[in-house]
């Protein structure tokens, strides 16, 4: 599909969206190219960081309208050739789509390539964006709400209206406010429908391989389509079409769902929920220590959809040749999805022609240099509060700290680390009963103002052998001090 914005009388064309006419300042219509034939060819073999996968051709396409557009492919073409994108075979398909300046278009045209498309008029349809953090849409912790407004447009076009949109910030962050931030809020509210925090619903129980879930009834009852944000994920891998789904569950489901591996739970919860669509934005997509905002912007230009949220990631894995998740292998096993890209059918996109060396998640690395986490399955909450205060301590020096969090800490992980500090209730709890001693603990009852203030005592005095009734009461009074100072 090749696009064009037109002015007829001028007979000017423009490759990206224009209001009007620049000359005559009269309309401007959209013209699509629906038909291709390849007109050039030619082979590139010299690798380079957007295209390390090398050979490959790069053929010149022209439309019915003459309009010309190069695109990149592994297969070999000649002169004359139809450039043709047939639809999906199989339900578990994976579209692939890049995105060439009208995002509305780009989802249009990965909808319409699936099998089928299982929505109709009389359904009613939740849109699950990812939401977990207050953040701007061009840092891509949340998802891009563009999307979001492309989406509910092509709903109405299908004249599809019974539409809300749901979902619960990352646990310890406020929903609305994050909803707000991330301008998702304001594209329900241009298209009057309603956005449903999910930590206020209803929940139903839902049990899968003996495991029972408080889900959302919202989830149970309504066609759901999925949108997370396609990212690296510091604690499990990655964070897209399975990841995402966490937040239909009740906080007090997704704490326990940690508490028990977080990598053998989650894909139970996929099998406990009805099927639905995943739409992967990866209009700029995340690497490095996402999913938060220490991760990177990765600028990747593309959307992923697939009614198999599991084929979906691992197309994301393999086209950022990134190393396979656990939690996608279990979710296999489970038979809730395929996690082999071998047999997984790619439409639009070819694989090898979008594959991109994303930056990994390193697992147990925090923000600053000196401050070595040790990650046993800690929930969100504790997690994220944890990597925030060591990024706010970036820029001061000090010995080396372990920080432990999570109940799924094991002696081998803790033991013989130089100057431990046992980093919320479940990780105090944890290395009790692992027999060790750490030289501090941080209880998850105290706000992160104090916590901050209390890390940062032991970071910045080696011979400190743990917290001091001084260092609680210093911590309290520096927390008293910047809520005053902030109500000014």
């Amino acid at each position: 599909m090749i696009i064009r914005w037109v002015c007829e009388k001028d007979n000017k064309k423009w490759m990206y969206p224009i209001q009007k006419c620049v000359y005559c300042k009269g309309p401007i219509k959209k013209q699509i190219g629906r038909k291709a034939e390849v007109i050039g060819i030619t082979k590139v073999n010299i690798p380079s960081p957007m295209h390390p996968i090398i050979p490959y051709n790069v053929i010149l396409l022209e439309d019915e309208h003459g309009n010309r557009m190069p695109k990149k492919t592994m297969k070999d073409y000649k002169i004359g050739d139809e450039y043709k994108i047939e639809k999906a075979e199989s339900d578990g398909a994976v579209i692939a789509t890049k995105i060439k300046y009208d995002l509305y278009e780009a989802l249009k045209s990965s909808l319409e390539l699936l099998k089928s498309f299982d929505i109709g008029e009389n359904d009613k349809v939740l849109i699950k964006p990812s939401i977990i953090e207050p953040a701007y849409s061009y840092t891509a912790v949340n998802t891009n709400p563009k999307i979001i407004d492309a989406l509910i447009a092509y709903l109405k076009e299908k004249n599809i209206h019974d539409i809300i949109a749901a979902e619960q910030a990352m646990i310890g962050n406020d929903t609305l406010d994050s909803a707000k931030k991330s301008g998702i809020l304001e594209v329900c509210e241009k298209h009057n429908i309603g956005f449903v925090d999910l930590e206020k619903a209803e929940y139903v129980e839902k049990e899968a391989d003996g495991f029972k879930f408080r889900i959302a009834r919202d989830f149970i009852e309504r066609k759901v389509i999925n949108i997370p944000v396609m990212k690296t994920n510091s604690q499990i891998g990655i964070s897209g079409a399975v990841e995402n789904m966490i937040r239909c569950a009740h906080k007090d489901t997704q704490k326990i769902m940690f508490k028990q591996d977080i990598e053998k739970t989650l894909p139970k919860l996929i099998k406990a929920l009805p099927h639905f669509l995943s739409i992967g934005d990866a209009t700029i997509g995340m690497h490095g220590q996402g999913p938060t905002s220490l991760g990177e912007p990765a600028f990747l230009n593309m959307l992923f959809a697939s009614k198999d949220p599991v084929a979906l990631d691992t197309i994301f894995v393999e086209m950022g040749l990134l190393e396979n998740p656990d939690y996608l292998r279990e979710c296999s096993s489970l038979g809730v999805g395929s996690n082999d890209s071998k047999t997984i059918e790619v439409v639009g996109e070819e694989l090898e022609a979008i594959k991109f060396n994303l930056k990994p998640a390193k697992k147990n690395e925090s923000a600053h240099p000196k401050i070595k986490l040790i990650d046993g399955k800690a929930d969100p909450c504790i997690f994220n509060s944890a990597i925030k205060a060591t990024a706010k301590l970036v820029g001061l020096s000090g010995q080396e700290i372990s920080l432990a969090i999570g109940s799924q800490l094991t002696k081998d992980m803790v033991a013989d680390k130089n100057r431990l500090v046992a980093y919320g209730d479940n990780a105090i709890k944890k290395i009790k009963e692992l027999g060790i001693t750490p030289i501090a603990e941080i209880p998850d009852d105290i706000d992160d103002i104090e916590k901050l203030m209390l890390l940062k005592s032991i970071l910045e005095n080696s011979e400190k052998e743990g917290i001091t009734f001084a260092d609680r009461i210093k911590s309290k009074i520096f927390r008293i001090g910047a809520k005053i100072k902030s109500g000014f």
